[in-house]
Parts: structure tokens; sequence; C-alpha cells
């Protein structure tokens, strides 16, 4: 069914399954106004995608046709994978979109009122473990990978939940999700480690994962410094920071490599003047344990630092 721009039924099913997000804490906004503006997104995305259902979208320059700020559309698309009606990731090229039948719809367009087979109350199930269940496995994770100068979590309340579950959704699943949390918390910036956990809570600490720099603002949860402090092309990576590589990740020396060194670009990158003054061997030494432990590209640093390539 196309429900570009102005069909009754799609606006008044957008809103009800918006209500039902809201009901558990999924999205914020479920008024008239939102529902036509997110209906009217998905018919927007239905022609555009010329009935392949793929597509690719630049969210800024669409918001700025709209007239809208990109944080209102990046909602709106959570809000729509949230309902099942499309699945995105964020690429170098912007945002690939894989629309789905919107279930709340019936194909022949006819409306089958609010005591017939509604799918829009599947939204009611949760799409990750039980939300207590949930928090504590992030709680255990995030405090058994903290450096020691944050504080630990407690899993009281589920104030952090709706940004949480966005965030497993767009890492892929909870056990990746862990993965990228286990390598933001041993690649953190320096002031991020030592100076901002000063005074403040367990959950305050890992609210901020779940925060970008102010640069960043309503560019997407790809920019979230869980995603961003962690960045990697390995694959096993998740599998390393998940627990698999606890025995290396404890070393000192490997955390120093965190601190000092990030993978962006297909290559290692130093931070601050500190990895600057390190020799060729060590830098070498210490990007190594890094590919060790499963993160940047494996050889690199032998490419990168090794004597015979560089001065």
């Amino acid at each position: 069914m196309q429900f570009f721009a102005v069909r009754s039924e799609a606006i008044a099913r957008t809103h009800q399954a918006l209500q039902a997000l809201s009901l558990q804490g999924a999205t914020s906004g479920s008024g008239p106004s939102r529902a036509l503006r997110v209906a009217q997104l998905y018919g927007h995305l239905q022609v555009r995608s010329a009935d392949s259902g793929q597509l690719t979208l630049v969210l800024s320059e669409l918001a700025a046709q709209w007239h809208l700020q990109p944080r209102q559309l990046r909602a709106d698309l959570e809000a729509l994978q949230a309902m099942g009606w499309l699945s995105y990731a964020g690429t170098s090229r912007g945002t690939d979109i894989q629309l789905h039948e919107p279930t709340s719809l019936s194909r022949s367009g006819s409306s089958k009122g609010p005591g017939a087979s509604n799918p829009a109350a599947a939204t009611h199930q949760p799409a990750q473990p039980g939300s207590s269940e949930l928090l504590e496995r992030v709680a255990e994770h995030y405090n058994h990978h903290k450096p020691t100068s944050w504080p630990a979590y407690r899993a009281r309340g589920q104030a952090l939940l709706p940004k949480l579950q966005c965030a497993i959704r767009h890492a892929g699943d909870l056990d990746r999700f862990l993965g990228r949390l286990a390598q933001a918390l041993a690649a953190m910036p320096a002031f991020w480690r030592t100076t901002y956990p000063q005074g403040r809570s367990g959950a305050e600490c890992l609210a901020v994962l779940l925060a970008c720099d102010r640069s960043c603002a309503g560019l997407g949860v790809e920019f979230w410094h869980v995603f961003s402090w962690g960045a990697t092309g390995s694959k096993n990576a998740a599998s390393a920071a998940s627990g698999q590589g606890s025995s290396v990740e404890s070393d000192p020396d490997f955390r120093r490599a965190c601190r000092l060194f990030v993978w962006g670009d297909h290559a290692w990158r130093g931070q601050g003047m500190e990895a600057f003054e390190l020799t060729d061997r060590e830098k070498q030494r210490l990007t190594e344990l890094l590919e060790a432990a499963g993160l940047g590209s494996p050889g690199q640093a032998a490419k990168q630092f090794a004597p015979s390539t560089n001065s």
C-alpha cells in the first residue's frame, strides 16, 4: 500500500503504532502532527525506492528540503525501525534503508477497525531481552570493562533503556553492541578517561557513551561515543572485546595502546604528542597489541611502522 503524503488510513495507523511505542518508552511524541510527519516520511521513502524497497538517503539534505532539523528526521527513522517498517544503517554514503511491509496496514488498503488483527500491537513486544535483563547484562559488561577511574553502574531505573535499545539496533544485536561497548571503554580519549568521571555517577558515565560530541549533534547514532571511540574494521573485534581477549586487555601496555592509537581510514592514528614522540618500533609494538585483540587490520602495524618503511 502506498501512503505517500495524505492517505488518511496510513496516518491513522501510524498514529496508533507511535502510541504503542510511546507506551513502552521506545519513542517520545505520538501526537497527530508527529504521525503525519512519520507517515509522510515513510511514503516518501516508498516513492524514492521505486518499488525496490531499498535506497540510500542523506538525511541532512532531506531535512533541509523539508525545513526540519536532522535530529527530527533521525528520530522519525528510529521510530519506523522500532515499528518494524524499515531497517537502516549509517554508511559513508549516507543512510542505507531497507523498507519492510508495514504490518499494521492491510495490503488491500481497507480499514479493519480497532478490533481486527492489528500488528501494530506487535510493537508492544520488546525487540531485545526483557528490560531488566538487558540492563543487567549491559551493567555487568560495563563494570567488567570500564577504566578504574570510572564509577560502577547499577541498573536502577530505565532512563537509559530507549537509547540502549537504539544503540543495540544500530549495532545489529546485543552481542555486537557489547563488543563495541568494551572497545569504546578501552579506547576512550584521555579527557573522558580521567577528567570527565570526577564526581559523576556510573549512570552519567554510561550515558555519555550514548551521546556524541557537540560537533556531531543530530547526525545520528553512528556518531555516538560507543561507536566512534571503538571504531574498527575487524569482525573479530566484538568477540575479543567482549571477554575472549580479557587477558590482553588487562595488560597496562594494551590500555596505553588504546589511549594512544585509534583505527581510522584503514590505518593506525596516533593521539597526542606522546604518540607522536614514540619511536617507530614502539609504535609498531603497541599497535600490534591492538591487532592481537582483534582491532584494526591484521598486519597493518608492521606495514605502517616497520623500520624498513619508515625513517
